[in-house]
């Protein structure tokens, strides 16, 4: 069995994970296909799809992330938002009475 370094499949500045995830949605299709086509495979669907992306059949295509390391001005986590937003509504009550 064949097994080619990652670094063959894909660009320098492209993750690892991503191949793994394009290998796995690939060999998906290729079982799909087979399946409608009622296509034995004897060779693993896994094999099949590293062959695409070494071949050039297919390529991984990446957007770019934002930069996480700049501060945030303003406060994005919805779970103290939605707490915020909740003691703000509820009405105070005294418990002087």
């Amino acid at each position: 069995m064949l097994k080619p370094s990652a670094d063959l499949i894909i660009d320098p500045k492209q993750s690892r994970y991503s191949l793994v995830v394009g290998v796995a949605k690939r060999a998906r299709q290729i079982v799909e296909e087979s399946e409608k086509n009622g296509q034995i495979l004897i060779e693993k669907p896994v094999d099949l799809a590293v062959h695409d992306f070494m071949d050039d059949k297919y390529r991984l295509v990446e957007c770019p992330i934002e930069n996480d390391d700049e501060p945030e001005e303003e406060n994005n986590n919805p779970v103290e938002e939605a707490a915020e937003a909740e003691a703000q509504e509820l009405p105070v009550e005294n418990e002087q009475g």
